[in-house]
């Protein structure tokens, strides 16, 4: 009885102790909204964060941004010659269009009639038809031998129908316009100056040629200078990148800030192309207006179309971004904690 006693008191007074929190490390879901927001912040802070690096060294940065400026703006300049003279195509036109003259005496219903339907054959763009009085009419006022015009018994000059094919015809398609507008029963005389066709498509065809290879040569510059640049920043931070990788980071993690600072470079060197282009402009329209209107011509240079310098924009930056991955991959992998 007096063991039971006992045993009941003891239990009666034993004190249960809380453990308290579990130690060790805990597993925790996080959403994949979470995860997203999370790493759009850490994109913004490293944005951010690389930015305030280039601007920490002006010296260093603004030489990398001209020189990449540079190298986009001779390209440029080159779309910017091709976009204006784009506004002269129509005077290419003329000069490579076929000149159709009719027999002489015919009347002024049938040749417009035949324009009408030359018109309407395929390879050809345009038709004028000029009669023979306003042929007469205006070699009159330009050439200055009026007097002797009026001793002429009658008017020698035929009625013309001028054919305007489309610039790039050649070839076989325009052996058969010829050869169509030379069966017209009041058709006497073809005439078209294959040489001067000949000449003009050689010279935009090696202007194609250029630009292409200039593009491509000026783009593995930009690649160059930006990749040598990265690869000094990882050079200098190498003890930083064996340090973050020791602790977890992953090679994603590291390589964020280099690609962001080849798009940094990208894109401030892409602005001042355009800025320097658009002063080009500002500097070359007043002369080429003033040499136009000695020519009696419309012609103005346009500056570079916003389509063309979004275009600049994002390749300077695509390139700063190739330029960046390349020379992290190159040396990345190579820094081991």
């Amino acid at each position: 009885m007096a063991r039971n006693t006992e045993s009941s008191t003891r239990s009666a007074g034993r004190v249960r102790v809380d453990p308290g929190p579990t130690l060790g490390a805990k597993q925790h879901r996080i959403g994949k909204r979470a995860q997203m927001s999370a790493w759009l912040a850490n994109h913004q802070l490293v944005a951010i964060e690389t930015l305030m690096a280039l601007l920490a060294r002006p010296m260093a940065s603004i030489l990398t941004w001209f020189v990449i400026a540079i190298a986009l703006t001779l390209p440029g300049a080159l779309w910017m010659t091709l976009d204006n003279i784009e506004q002269l195509s129509g005077r290419f036109q003329e000069s490579g269009r076929i000149t159709v003259y009719l027999q002489p005496g015919s009347e002024v219903l049938a040749g417009q009639a035949l324009s009408d339907r030359i018109a309407q054959l395929p390879n050809v763009v345009t038709t004028d038809f000029i009669s023979a009085e306003d042929a007469l009419a205006d070699f009159r006022e330009t050439s200055g031998l009026q007097a002797a015009l009026d001793l002429l018994p009658e008017n020698p000059l035929p009625a013309v129908i001028l054919v305007e094919p489309p610039l790039a015809l050649s070839g076989e398609p325009l052996d058969t316009l010829l050869a169509t507008l030379r069966g017209y029963s009041l058709v006497d005389t073809v005439q078209l100056d294959m040489a001067w066709i000949d000449r003009l498509m050689a010279m935009l065809v090696l202007g194609q040629r250029m630009s292409v290879v200039l593009g491509v040569l000026l783009s593995l510059a930009i690649l160059l200078v930006v990749g040598n640049t990265i690869r000094l920043a990882i050079a200098a931070r190498v003890d930083e990148i064996r340090v973050v990788k020791l602790v977890g980071g992953t090679n994603a993690y590291v390589r964020r800030p280099f690609l962001y600072t080849g798009l940094w470079f990208g894109f401030v060197g892409g602005l001042i192309s355009w800025v320097l282009l658009t002063i080009s402009w500002w500097l070359l329209s007043g002369p080429v207006s003033q040499l136009a209107g000695l020519y009696s011509s419309q012609f103005s240079l346009k500056p570079l179309s916003a389509v063309a310098a979004l275009t600049l924009l994002l390749s300077a930056m695509l390139l700063g971004w190739i330029g960046a991955w390349w020379s992290v991959s190159r040396h990345l992998y190579r820094i081991e904690p």
